[in-house]
This record gives structure tokens, sequence and C-alpha cells, in this order.
């Protein structure tokens, strides 16, 4: 009887310590998968904003701006990033289609900026974007989460007079 408790105890112990293994190797994994979106979607995002000729429309959760196809900007295309909160994801659209950058996005936002960092609201006098977004996945009633807060990207080719 004393043997069967003890190996009861010894499996349970066992088991234990596969879970909590399971939950941290699962944990790490979604940390690296949203760590890859973020820098993924930075990345597009600078060069988008970098090479931007003009902004159409921004809200908190858009912007859509020109960015030439061509080396000497004489052809652009829209490109549209959004931000759907009803499924959580943010994706780009140009002439190509549309990609899907992140996944489980809960907080989202675009911040605009004139020439001289200061907070702007006109399509005119908007030179830099900074993004700030949270990335939340639940796995086992434990939560993973992302926070990423960009630097502000200047839109180097956009003039602000027109």
């Amino acid at each position: 009887m004393i043997s069967l408790t003890l190996v009861m105890l010894l499996t349970l112990a066992l088991l234990t310590s596969y879970v909590f293994i399971a939950r941290g190797d699962r944990s790490l994994t979604n940390y690296g998968d949203m760590n890859a979106q973020a820098r993924k979607l930075l990345e597009q995002l600078g060069q988008d904003m970098r090479s931007a000729t003009d902004v159409v429309n921004f809200t908190s959760s858009n912007i859509d701006v020109l960015v030439p196809t061509v080396p000497d900007a004489s052809a652009t295309q829209d490109v549209v990033w959004n931000f759907d909160p009803v499924s959580g994801t943010v994706k780009r659209q140009d002439s190509t289609g549309t990609q899907t950058f992140a996944r489980d996005v809960q907080t989202f936002a675009f911040y605009y900026y004139d020439g001289n960092s200061s907070p702007t609201t006109s399509l005119v006098q908007v030179k830099q974007v900074q993004l700030s977004l949270r990335m939340l996945r639940l796995v086992a009633s434990t939560i993973t989460s992302e926070y990423v807060i960009s630097a502000q990207f200047t839109m180097r080719a956009k003039s602000t007079t027109h």
C-alpha cells in the first residue's frame, strides 16, 4: 500500500512537471511567433513610410499612403495599412493584394506627427508616423502578450506643402 502511494505521488509529480514544461514551451513559441510578426510588420511599415510620397487618408486605426512603384517615383500605388478590431488583425493592402502582418492584436493605434515631432491631424502636415500595438494569446489559462511601440517613421519623400 505504501509503495503504491509513493508510485502515485511520483507519477503525479512527473505529470505536473510535464504539463508545466509543455505550457512553458507553448508560451515561448507564442512569444517567438508574436515577436516575428511584430518585426516583419515594423520592417514593412517602415519601408512604406520612408518611401511614401503622400498621405491620402489616416485615422488611429489605418493609414493610406502613396508609395512609389519605380525608383524615380514617377508611378505610385495606394498602400493601406488597416487594423480590424473584430478579427484582431493588422493588414497591408496594395495593388497586388492584401497581406496579414499580425494576428491576435488586442490594441492598436497609429500616432501622427509633423516635421517638428508635434502631434498633428492635418494631411498636409503629417511627416512622421508611430505605431503602438499589443498582441495577446491565451494558452491553457496563461496569457502571453507582446507590446510594441515603434520609433517614429519619417516620411522622407513626402512634402509638407501643397
